[in-house]
């Protein structure tokens, strides 16, 4: 993590509007420093007050004993543009800007008054983040320079996900999602205006995070590529899944992203160009960006996609069916082998091709599930599975079935996916460590998201590949005419 090391890990952070009250924005940084193990020093700088949540605080930057890495700027309009230009001044390497009012409200005034701290920062080789930033968010170091709400109620979230984006709002939103399903993340930054650090510069340095397993980005605007290139390069060679969901699909929309961060919408087929180019998956909307997350940290390395769908519901199996049909899933053909042993163990009311239709006798032979999934797992054909278990309570022996299918994972080692509405079932198979869904649609989404992802990742690594390859070799421009 050498890129933007003071940003992401800083060893010092001063916050300039440091407040007593850590339910204001110059107080929700102090507190969670201390909150979540910050290691390094913490400087409030208040001039009224001596002491700010039991640290020791400075009337201005000049009374520090040392140049922060960091600074965060918790004060309001001109006064953040003074406050930054003192900072570029005091040699610090990274100022967060909070403050709002810049070019998210006024395109020419506004920006000029960006414009003019960048300048200032850039003079003497120092970094901005924002302004109109939430902050920043490293759970992995501490370093937790953000007055978001959303840290108000979580403990210790490190986990193996990072969410960058440029709105405040939308870099937390995705993490009280996946708090939700037990994921924890280890990045959540908010860029704001991008004035200068832009959220894709800023990924491409969290990128090189050996924690980082997924990387989401929430984008308004892409005012330029680079970076953006630069980190699906980063995240291909090291097998990093990124997922965008890219707002302003509408003209409606371009227009409120214009008056929330200043952004300047794109062309939407150009997006999508884009994205696909890079190996990048672009979610459709929030649901789209988070409901697969847990499929990508199973480590799995699937070869393609072809479904087996196991239920002891026969509606589940038809729908099953229709919802992999809907996203160009491909149902697999189980071999006669694979047949013949099934109708040797399942009776003959059930169906053993696929979708397999386990019927009710699962209720009175709870063994059938477990004596099948072995069976299904020699097939060749079969790249993921679903079992739907829409039903089940007294007589149905749960515990077994959620972990014969957590063996049945561990042996394939292929992609698999629990749909299961009761919440005493979903618990079982959640306990044993499966990634579960409501429905088997939702189940569906998830996989065929990660496993079309895995799939373009693939096409767009071996692209890359060969044309390096088929790249002409380097002449001297000396040697060369036009």
């Amino acid at each position: 993590m050498t890129r933007l090391k003071a940003a992401l890990d800083p060893r010092s952070v001063a916050v300039i509007g440091a407040s007593e009250n850590p339910n204001k924005v110059g107080g929700r940084p102090v507190h969670y420093l201390d909150k979540f193990g910050f290691k390094g020093k913490i400087f409030p700088i208040n001039p009224s007050r001596p002491e700010v949540q039991g640290h020791k605080c400075y009337k201005t930057l000049s009374d520090l004993p040392e140049a922060p890495d960091m600074v965060i700027v918790a004060v309001a309009g001109d006064n953040a543009i003074v406050a930054v230009e003192d900072c570029a001044a005091h040699g610090v390497k990274v100022a967060v800007v909070m403050a709002s009012g810049f070019g998210e409200v006024d395109a020419v005034a506004g920006k000029a008054k960006e414009r003019r701290m960048v300048e200032a920062a850039h003079k003497a080789g120092m970094r901005i983040v924002g302004p109109n930033s939430q902050g920043l968010a490293n759970f992995g170091t501490g370093a937790i320079a953000s007055f978001s709400t959303m840290f108000m109620d979580m403990d210790r979230a490190e986990g193996h996900v990072a969410m960058l984006s440029q709105s405040g709002a939308l870099s937390t939103v995705p993490v009280g999602f996946l708090r939700q399903r037990g994921i924890g993340v280890r990045h959540t930054h908010a860029t704001g205006n991008d004035a200068d650090i832009t959220v894709g510069e800023l990924a491409v340095a969290v990128a090189e995070d050996p924690e980082v397993k997924l990387l989401l980005l929430y984008l308004e605007s892409i005012p330029e590529t680079k970076y953006l290139e630069e980190l699906a390069s980063v995240a291909l060679a090291r097998d990093l899944p990124i997922i965008a969901l890219k707002s302003g699909r509408s003209e409606a929309g371009r227009q409120a992203a214009q008056s929330h961060t200043g952004a300047l919408a794109n062309e939407d087929r150009v997006v999508d160009a884009f994205f696909e180019q890079h190996g990048i998956w672009r979610a459709p909307d929030m649901r789209g960006l988070v409901e697969a997350t847990e499929l990508y940290l199973k480590g799995w390395k699937p070869k393609s996609r072809r479904l087996v769908a196991i239920s002891n519901s026969g509606a589940v199996c038809v729908m099953t069916a229709d919802a992999a049909t809907n996203v160009g899933m491909p149902m697999a053909k189980l071999s006669a082998e694979t047949d013949r042993k099934l109708k040797g163990i399942l009776p003959s009311f059930a169906t053993t091709t696929n979708p397999i239709d386990l019927t009710a006798a699962l209720l009175s032979n709870s063994r059938l599930f477990g004596d099948i999934l072995p069976v299904i797992a020699e097939d060749p054909a079969a790249d993921a599975f679903l079992i739907g278990v829409p039903v089940a309570g007294p007589g149905y022996d749960v515990e077994a079935f959620a972990r014969d299918a957590a063996a049945f994972g561990k042996q394939t080692g292929k992609p698999l996916v629990i749909a299961a509405t009761q919440k005493s079932v979903a618990d079982q198979f959640a306990a044993e460590g499966s990634s579960v869904f409501p429905t088997e649609t939702e189940a569906v989404t998830a996989l065929h998201q990660f496993l079309a992802h895995r799939e373009l990742m693939a096409r767009t690594k071996a692209r890359h590949a060969q044309g390096s390859k088929a790249r002409a070799p380097w002449v001297p421009a000396a040697t060369t005419t036009m």
